[in-house]
């Protein structure tokens, strides 16, 4: 599913652009029940007893689930990537976040590519929808244009695993350009490394569970194959 001449230039302009459905209803409903398991053997983090932990998370999940490989190997994934970072694809990271109804707190204004240090930049996020997800659920909210500078945030992390780096200050975003999207499940939203985003809480009766695959430019990072397999292409 590679993207339209159209998306394309969306993405170039705004820095982020909905991708369309990526996975079926089967897929979909198969996510949600290996999620569940995951989180049933405590390996998610949880939002209630960690400190800086804003939803239920588990990074690198399919290095927990070999099931998840089938999904960062899906071609209207890496179709729609290779539209934008050239014919070699290789992965990052792909990670679960879920904010159950009521549940899970604001996720502060941030650029990714604080802590991945992509130079040049050409990394990206899909976020899959694996509930229908609105800005009533705590939708992500993205600053279109503003992939074009990586800031240096002013507001300090409570995570204590997030070394030195500060996210974001209201005073840094103008909200008031902010733009989200009423994504149905099994549909995607793909945005570049630097692109300003973040999200409300939860505060629907529904749940908003998403699925991230970050993908790179092979070989931008020098992270070996082992790791951050190769999924399209060569290696440089």
């Amino acid at each position: 599913m590679k993207l339209t001449s159209d998306q394309i230039d969306v993405y170039r302009r705004d820095g982020v652009v909905p991708i369309g459905k990526v996975l079926d209803e089967a897929a979909v409903a198969e996510a949600k029940e290996r999620i569940e398991a995951l989180r049933q053997r405590d390996l998610l983090d949880n939002p209630a007893e960690q400190i800086g932990k804003k939803s239920f998370r588990l990074l690198n999940v399919s290095s927990f689930d070999e099931w998840f490989k089938s999904i960062i190997n899906n071609d209207n994934l890496l179709d729609a990537a290779e539209s934008v970072l050239g014919p070699n694809v290789q992965l990052f990271q792909d990670n679960i976040f879920w904010k159950p109804p009521k549940q899970g707190a604001p996720s502060t204004w941030h650029q990714d590519n604080i802590w991945w240090a992509g130079d040049p930049p050409n990394m990206l996020t899909i976020w899959i929808a694996l509930d229908d997800a609105d800005a009533s659920n705590g939708g992500v909210h993205y600053i279109p244009g503003s992939q074009t500078k990586l800031l240096e945030g002013e507001l300090d992390l409570d995570d204590p695993n997030a070394y030195s780096h500060k996210l974001l200050s209201d005073d840094q975003v103008d909200g008031s350009r902010a733009i989200s999207f009423t994504v149905p499940a099994g549909h995607a939203v793909m945005h570049h490394c630097q692109t300003i985003h973040g999200a409300p809480p939860n505060q629907s009766d529904r749940s908003r569970c998403g699925y991230t695959v970050h993908l790179q430019e092979a070989g931008l990072r020098g992270k070996d194959v082992t790791n951050c397999p190769l999924l399209r292409g060569k290696m440089p």
